[in-house]
This record gives structure tokens, C-alpha cells and sequence, in this order.
């Protein structure tokens, strides 16, 4: 098959035509990045599915397949990015679909090394045809890269007894998560029609997209579907019991206007409801009972007893996904807006810190007091430690028991807009290479912004890449978490103190 793709690439150039490619699934028609020497093949539909149940695989796609537009995004109310102007595509229920991206080169023997993206998006929004995400940068330097949907919000986590009653498996809650699966599934299938090695697939996402990975390494159902995974702003405690899941169940499906037990009504509302606009009366509702920290946000995979049954932190310490290295890291201040509604004075802070951890409010008070100027900016600090930071590092510590594992922490921050900080999800522009697309423009507007960021850019792509081939990152001055020390990336990377136990003994 990845002869076939070669020749069907050469001719194309050749021609000026079209790229396709036959795949199991069917023949693909994709379209050329001339420059970059990639092919890109998007909008192809991995599965299907109904309200609230299992995805479907599609198996087979009739006559030639148009994949060189995006399809349609999951429905979902948007994201930060696209509050700022950014790029989704229309949303539709019919939304699992998916994106890759190839290097036109001859693949090696064994293919090349595959790069599955999981969106972030506090799991109620995003996709992976935004700009942000666009794969062409590392499929240029060597690697097959995928992006894909997956069901968000109320339509991707909703857990009910009816719907478990319904299930074949006795599952509810984790419809989202089952549309990952399917997703590797998919690659695992059709991967190496593109040139690429389903024996060797790295899965790496941020935010929620990091969080999910780490769920996918606690998903006993997830074994063999990918083989090493990179952890981006992520953690793996957040999920929920199916006693929350019920509960908030219950009193969503009363505010959307139908019982809990009727499936036939909450299948029938239409999307404008499920998802309405914030400045509607319904939105507003929706919006105020969603309200608050990630911790609290409902829609999150749940513990199952089916798919999910572990706390994924517990599942890798127990050694679940032994065998598969991890990179984990995060930025180093990543809720770094918190310090604008920051306390005034350090009572305040302790008061805080109190709130969040019971019994902590002096002893936190004396570890931040003692390394920032103002209460203010240690709150900023605190938050970011507490909810993405550390929870985050905790990943790698309880993977490096059972697999080679390696820490980072991401400090650049942009001359253009240094009063944001190195705030979460800086680095994906550079990782991506995707500076241009907006709005990660503003970030670097001027030569010097831009130029600033080219050392961490590089890095990043290489540290990644060497990554996926390898299960090694590029620097062979990065060693283990275990070592206690980690990659710090800033406008020159370098070896830097593991920051878990600086920065972490508040949350172990």
C-alpha cells in the first residue's frame, strides 16, 4: 500500500492533479501543499452515531471520497479561540470526522511515525480543524499526523440511568470517549495507506485533549491503539463517578425540559437548545449552573465500570499503561489572568488557599509568601499549580515507575504580550508551527516576538517528532522525570530542577 501512495503522490506532481489514495475505507481525493511538500486528506468521517449512543465505525466509503475541505464541527457553544475570532467549521451532529496530513516523500521501510492530536477545549468545545491544529509543519520534517472530533458537552458526556438501562454494555457517560476509541481504531485500519506505522502511534493532546490521553492510558480497551503519549497541560484526576453523573444528569435534563427518563423528549430537542446562545435565557442558565473552575465543569468521562474504572492517576500508578513512555509538562503560569482578581493582602491569600484545601490556608500561605512579591501574583501561582500544573507533572511521576518518562516546563512568553505570561496553551502555535493563523498572530506581531520564539519552536517540533520515532526525545541532555530534572523550555531550552517537588508539595 505505501508503494501505491507513493506513485499516486509522484504522478500527481507531476500532473497538477489531485492526490488520492486507496485506503480499506475506500479511495480518498485529498489536495497538496506544494511548499511544504505535504498531502492533506480532511473531513474524512471515521464514524457515525445516534444521540447518546455507541459510535458506529464507517467501514467503507462509496466511490471517491472529497477529502480536501474540513467537516463539520461537534456542536458546542465555541471556545476561547474562537470567542477571538478563530476558525471552526459549521457544526452538525454528524461531526466525527477526521484530518491527515503526510509527507509526500516515500515513506521509510517501516512507515512513518504516526501523531494522533486530541483537541482540547474543556470538553466542550474545540476541534481539530481549527488553524491552531493545522498538521503540515510536522508532517513536512517526517511524520503522519492526525487530528479528529469527538462528541462534546451534553452530547458527549451525559450520564442517565435510562441510557445505561439502553446500553448493551450497562455504559453511560463516556460517548466522547468511545468516539476516541473508534478514532484509533480508524487509524489502526487505514493508517499505512498514508505511509504510516500503526505499529507506531504517539497520541498527544492539551488542556482537556492532554487530559483525555491520560484517561486513553487508564482505558483497558485503549491497549494496543497507540504506543507512546505526550500529556500537554492536562492531569488525570479529572473525571467523575457515575453517582455526580446522575445527579447533574437529572437536573440538566429537568432544565432542558424533560424528564430523566425519557429519552424519546431529550432526544427530540433540538441542537439550539442543547447548546443555545449565552445571551439567551436558557444560555444564561446553562451558563451560571456550568459556571466555576474545571474541577466543577459536569461534562467529563466517567467512572464507568465498563470503559473507565479507575481514576487514571491511580490506574498508572498501578501500572496500567506500563510500557508506554510519556512526556508530560505544562506552562509556568497558566493561570496567570487569576493575579487581576487576586487577594489584597496575604490573609486574603490564606483565606483562599483554605477554601481549596481544607487545613493548607498557613502552611500554603508560608510556601507562597516566601518565593512571590504579592499575594496577588502567588494566587496566579497557585491556581495554575493546583489545577493544571501539578496534576499534570503527577502523571509523569506515577508513569516513570513503569516507563521512561520525561518532564518539562514551558516558560517563554511573548515580547508582544509579556503581560500575559507563559500562559496555558502558549506553545501550540510553535508546536504546530501555526504563529500566523489568528489568533496566535497577536502573539507575534513583531520581529522580535517572532525571532524570540524560534530557538523553543524548533525544540519543540524536534523534541516531538524525535519523540514519535523514537520514544526518546531529540536532547540527549533530557533525562527522566526519576532523574529529578526536567526540560525547561524557554527562548534557549535547557536542563532545569524537576519543578513537581518545587512547586507540588501542596497537591501530592
Amino acid at each position: 500500500m505505501r508503494g501505491i501512495w507513493a506513485l499516486v503522490v509522484v504522478l500527481g506532481m507531476a500532473y497538477g492533479h489531485p492526490v488520492w489514495v486507496l485506503t480499506p475505507q475506500g479511495r480518498l481525493q485529498g489536495g497538496l501543499n506544494q511548499k511544504a511538500q505535504v498531502a492533506y486528506f480532511l473531513g474524512i468521517p471515521y464514524a457515525q452515531a445516534e444521540r447518546w449512543k455507541a459510535p458506529e465505525p464507517v467501514l467503507r466509503l462509496e466511490g471517491v471520497f472529497n477529502a480536501t475541505a474540513p467537516g463539520p464541527a461537534c456542536p458546542q457553544r465555541g471556545v476561547f479561540t474562537t470567542r477571538l475570532g478563530g476558525y471552526i467549521p459549521p457544526q452538525s451532529e454528524d461531526c466525527l470526522n477526521l484530518g491527515v496530513w503526510t509527507p509526500l516523500a516515500p515513506p521509510p521501510p517501516e512507515g512513518y511515525p504516526v501523531m494522533v492530536w486530541v483537541h482540547g477545549g474543556s470538553y466542550t468545545g474545540g476541534s481539530w480543524a481549527e488553524p491552531l491544529y493545522n498538521g503540515t509543519a510536522l508532517a513536512a520534517q517526517g511524520a503522519v499526523v492526525v487530528g479528529f472530533n469527538y462528541r462534546l458537552g451534553s452530547l458527549g458526556w451525559l450520564a442517565l440511568p435510562a441510557l445505561q438501562a439502553e446500553d448493551p454494555r450497562g455504559s453511560t457517560g463516556n460517548y466522547g470517549l468511545l468516539d476516541m476509541l473508534e478514532a484509533l481504531r480508524w487509524v489502526q485500519r487505514n493508517i499505512s495507506a498514508f505511509g504510516g506505522n500503526p505499529g507506531n502511534v504517539t497520541l498527544f493532546g492539551q488542556s482537556a485533549g492532554g487530559m483525555a490521553v491520560c484517561t486513553l492510558m487508564a482505558t483497558p480497551s485503549a491497549k494496543g491503539l497507540f504506543h507512546k503519549a505526550i500529556i500537554q497541560s492536562g492531569g488525570c484526576e479529572y473525571v467523575r463517578t457515575l453517582e455526580q453523573g446522575f445527579a447533574w444528569g437529572a437536573r440538566w435534563a429537568a432544565q432542558v425540559g424533560c424528564s430523566a427518563n425519557d429519552l424519546a423528549c431529550l432526544r427530540r430537542i433540538p441542537l439550539e437548545r442543547l447548546f443555545p446562545p449565552e445571551d439567551r435565557s436558557i444560555g444564561a442558565l446553562l451558563q451560571r449552573v456550568e459556571a466555576g473552575e474545571f474541577a466543577q465543569v459536569p461534562w467529563k468521562p466517567h467512572l464507568d465500570g465498563v470503559w473507565l474504572n479507575k481514576i487514571p492517576l491511580q490506574a498508572l500508578r498501578e501500572g496500567v499503561a506500563e510500557g508506554i513512555p510519556l512526556i508530560v509538562g505544562a506552562t509556568a503560569q497558566e493561570t496567570w489572568g487569576e493575579r487581576l482578581a487576586g487577594p489584597s493582602d496575604w490573609a486574603g491569600f490564606a483565606e483562599r488557599v483554605e477554601s481549596k484545601l481544607p487545613g493548607q490556608g498557613g502552611q500554603g500561605r508560608q510556601l507562597y509568601q516566601n518565593r512571590y512579591a504579592s499575594p496577588a501574583e502567588a494566587w496566579a501561582y497557585f491556581q495554575t499549580d493546583r489545577i493544571l500544573l501539578c496534576p499534570t507533572l503527577a502523571a509523569g511521576a506515577a508513569q516513570a515507575r513503569h516507563a521512561p518518562t520525561y518532564s518539562y516546563l514551558v516558560t517563554w512568553t511573548s515580547p508582544v504580550l509579556d503581560f500575559l505570561g507563559s500562559f496555558h496553551g502558549i506553545e501550540l502555535p510553535l508546536l504546530f508551527g501555526t504563529e500566523t493563523s489568528w489568533p496566535s498572530l497577536a502573539l507575534f506581531l513583531t520581529a522580535e516576538a517572532l525571532d524570540s520564539s524560534r530557538p523553543l519552536a524548533r525544540a519543540l517540533q524536534a523534541q516531538w517528532l524525535h519523540f514519535a520515532r523514537t520514544g526518546e526525545p531529540y536532547l540527549q541532555g533530557w533525562p527522566e522525570t526519576r532523574s529529578g530534572y526536567a526540560m525547561g523550555l524557554a527562548d534557549q531550552p535547557g536542563l532545569i530542577p524537576d519543578p513537581y517537588p518545587l512547586r507540588c508539595g501542596l497537591f501530592r
